[in-house]
């Protein structure tokens, strides 16, 4: 995940990031993304947790969870994104909410907002959150028919300007598939008239409901399509809207040969890849889902390295940086990819594909056909060798 105008034009790191950088170096968790429930109340095809309406035997309890946010602040995790399944059904959620802001941890939310009202949004507000994701997937048709709820786009929307009114900014997420691909433009040119500040596009993961269902990922000439507008649309000064990818890393790169192409200097962007890479894993990033298991990536539920019942935040999180010690391979290895270490490849797809996360991203849009990939050489000047420096880091 890397935010796309901030990573290649905004001169100073913001006071997140900043201190992000800083948890990565002392080696604490640098942002924490916590499932605080599976249970959602919307029925998704493409959910990756395959969510419904129960509650896991041993999801943590209360005192768990608050005893949690208490080990979150001592261990000094900057940032916390409450999600699910839907958080705002846990019945405790405003309790959670309260005690993370009270202990100095930064909240956000990812929530189907479909308990977002005038009063809620107000009421977020007041609890620290400044920033909340909600997915929109098409027009009401299709978004109605993919969630399997009436009304849940029209809830969404509602929400999103509730939202607003309450100073609450507001990123739009969606899933690119073959289906949701034909409304993509159409999803950012709405996020923007709704007064969004930022658009969060994820490739299809196959797990959960999509399991099985490689085939509706869209292509690579798509993704490069939709890249190339993302790099019109972050060149022109004129405008503030921000993009966010997910579990697609290889768009990282590719939008810096294009940006350089036009001959925009790069090498801001591909330094602070060098810290923070385009996928999070090993590299202090940490998921917790609702039953405490700790996940290298939230896409991957079946993947733990403990729990956090039986590991502290400093083991769980020497664990995942253990995640980064080792080289990819195929055409993701430093030998056949000069960005290796600044793109690393998905991470979490390696896993469900072969139960490896180091074997290669077989979707990356840069090299689909597998061989030697070289940075260009004016790249590689601007950026010092940036490849070569060694571990990285963002949140996914």
């Amino acid at each position: 995940m890397a935010h796309v105008r901030s990573l290649f034009f905004t001169g100073v790191a913001s006071e997140s990031e900043s201190k992000a950088q800083e948890a990565k170096r002392l080696g604490r968790p640098s942002s924490l993304i916590w499932n605080i429930t599976n249970r959602c109340n919307l029925l998704c095809s493409h959910c990756y947790m395959a969510a419904d309406g129960h509650v896991k035997p041993d999801q943590l309890t209360d005192t768990d969870a608050y005893e949690m946010i208490d080990r979150m602040h001592d261990a000094g995790v900057p940032v916390v994104f409450l999600s699910g399944g839907e958080p705002m059904m846990r019945p405790n959620f405003w309790e959670i909410l309260s005690r993370i802001n009270a202990a100095g941890v930064r909240p956000t939310i990812s929530t189907n907002c479909t308990y977002v009202t005038a009063d809620a949004a107000r009421r977020l507000h007041d609890n620290g959150v400044r920033f909340i994701a909600t997915s929109v997937y098409g027009p009401r048709e299709y978004h109605d028919r993919l969630t399997r709820v009436p009304g849940t786009y029209d809830k969404v929307i509602d929400a999103i300007r509730h939202l607003r009114a309450a100073d609450v900014k507001v990123v739009v997420k969606t899933a690119l598939t073959r289906e949701t691909y034909p409304y993509i433009y159409d999803i950012i040119a709405q996020a923007k008239e709704l007064d969004c500040s930022m658009i969060y596009i994820c490739d299809l993961i196959t797990s959960g409901r999509s399991a099985g269902e490689d085939a509706m990922r869209v292509t690579t000439e798509q993704w490069r399509e939709l890249c190339d507008f993302i790099v019109d649309e972050v060149a022109d000064p004129e405008n503030t809207f921000e993009y966010d990818i997910g579990a697609i890393p290889s768009t990282i790169p590719y939008i810096a040969e294009q940006l350089m192409a036009r001959g925009i200097d790069v090498s801001k962007g591909l330094d602070r890849l060098t810290i923070f890479s385009a996928c999070p894993v090993g590299q202090g990033h940490m998921t917790i889902n609702s039953e405490g298991g700790v996940m290298p990536c939230q896409f991957a539920q079946d993947w733990t390295v403990g729990n956090i019942h039986e590991i502290s935040f400093d083991e769980a999180t020497g664990r995942l940086y253990e995640l980064n010690a080792a080289d990819s391979t195929g055409q993701c290895a430093p030998d056949a990819c000069d960005y290796s270490r600044i793109c690393r490849g998905c991470r979490v797809k390696a896993w469900q594909r072969a139960g490896d996360p180091l074997v290669e991203d077989v979707t990356c849009i840069l090299n689909p056909d597998a061989g030697e990939r070289t940075m260009p050489d004016t790249m590689r000047t601007e950026a010092g060798d940036a490849a070569t420096v060694g571990p990285c880091h963002a949140t996914c």
